[in-house]
């Protein structure tokens, strides 16, 4: 039970829709993110990652 889960994956798969709108379900810190969700939440920030280029 040591293997890091996706952190977005995770909500999407075991929260409703409301509850993922609920403050009291939204943890605020640094979690483990896969490369999909990393790279969406790079693109909604405006950030260039590591190994990417700016266009």
């Amino acid at each position: 039970m040591n293997t890091l889960v996706c952190g977005d994956c995770w909500r999407e798969q075991n929260l409703t829709f409301a509850q993922r709108l609920d403050p009291a379900f939204i943890r605020p810190g640094i979690r483990y993110l896969c490369p999909e969700h990393l790279a969406r939440r790079d693109e909604l920030l405006g950030r260039t990652g590591f190994g990417k280029t700016a266009a």
